[in-house]
């Protein structure tokens, strides 16, 4: 997103659970022709019943829990390429973003948010009393 104006654009914020351990996901940004900025957060491990999602002073904030149940607890392990643990995310939103329509859907661990463009301020004239 280099070169336009950012509706959308990673914060600062950071979280952890008790062991800080926390994973900053993989997110693609977008806008689709009508102005509508999409989101695409993977979340492996994660459920609709885990991940919150809330927007408070402009900042978008995405958690949730992708711990799994150890595959084979009575087995030694030879190789372990999956970690487990809480993602956290968060971004700034600009006042383009309409916040009321934002929308979710999460599917094969895959979280996408639509984040609508907010409609246009009509320039209003003041007059001088």
């Amino acid at each position: 997103m280099t070169g336009k104006d950012e509706k959308v654009k990673p914060s600062a914020i950071s979280a952890g659970d008790e062991s800080g351990h926390t994973f900053s996901s993989l997110v693609d940004i977008y806008e689709e022709p009508d102005g509508t900025t999409v989101l695409v957060m993977e979340m492996p491990g994660a459920s609709r019943e885990n991940v919150d999602i809330n927007v408070d002073k402009g900042v978008l904030a995405i958690s949730g829990d992708g711990s799994r149940e150890p595959v084979l607890e009575k087995c030694d392990c030879i190789y372990s390429g999956f970690d487990t643990g809480e993602y956290f995310r968060a971004f700034a939103l600009s006042d383009e973003v309409d916040r009321d329509s934002i929308e979710a859907q999460m599917q094969n661990g895959v979280l996408v948010l639509r984040l609508p463009k907010a409609s246009k301020a009509a320039t209003k004239k003041i007059e001088i009393k």
